[in-house]
């Protein structure tokens, strides 16, 4: 291996290369130089450290799943359970007030309301990514803007369906706003 100052000849093998260093001379003056790291495992932070000098994003609340809680199960759970709304044979067909829904804040029923609908999340309560106390701020209210906030791109409606309870009798008084359809 020859070099010379702009230049770096390689052979290896039959194959011959030339690498060019085409940095500014004033750049390679001024890098800093690399302490050594003292943990080679922190290899990973330190070049994300170099690459971030302004602001760090905040940290996610990562909250691990228990065993047999992950989103796969939840479809599973989905697909073999006839009634996770809780509703035991009574219609879904019919109109809920708000006033019902924040009665129903208790293990076997936390209804919530998401986009007009109202869904009995308890039975999606250990599913979820975000932990429990992060669901539970959604319990007895209208967590649309909430869950907008977090979960915009989330399809609740193919996520919950089996959590259905009804409409909300008084959705003029939700915080949602339904799409305007243009005729």
């Amino acid at each position: 291996m020859a070099s010379n100052d702009d230049f770096t000849f390689c052979q290896v093998g039959s194959l011959s290369f030339s690498v060019v260093d085409t940095s500014p001379r004033e750049k390679l003056t001024e890098l800093p130089k690399q302490a050594a790291p003292e943990d080679t495992g922190n290899s990973v932070n330190s070049s994300q450290q170099q690459k971030t000098p302004g602001r760090k994003p905040a940290p996610r609340a990562k909250v691990p799943f228990e065993k047999g809680y992950s989103q796969m199960h939840w479809l599973k759970l989905t697909q073999t359970h006839p009634d996770l709304a809780g509703l035991k044979g009574q219609s879904n067909r019919r109109l809920i007030s708000l006033n019902e829904v924040k009665q129903h804040q208790t293990e076997g029923a936390m209804w919530t309301v998401l986009k007009g609908r109202v869904y009995n999340i308890a039975p999606y309560m250990k599913f979820h990514p975000g932990g429990v106390d992060m669901l539970m701020k959604a319990v007895g209210k209208d967590c649309t803007s909430l869950f907008n906030k977090h979960h915009a791109w989330v399809n609740a409606e193919a996520l919950l369906e089996k959590c259905l309870v009804e409409q909300v009798r008084d959705f003029s008084s939700v915080k949602f706003k339904a799409p305007v359809v243009q005729q």
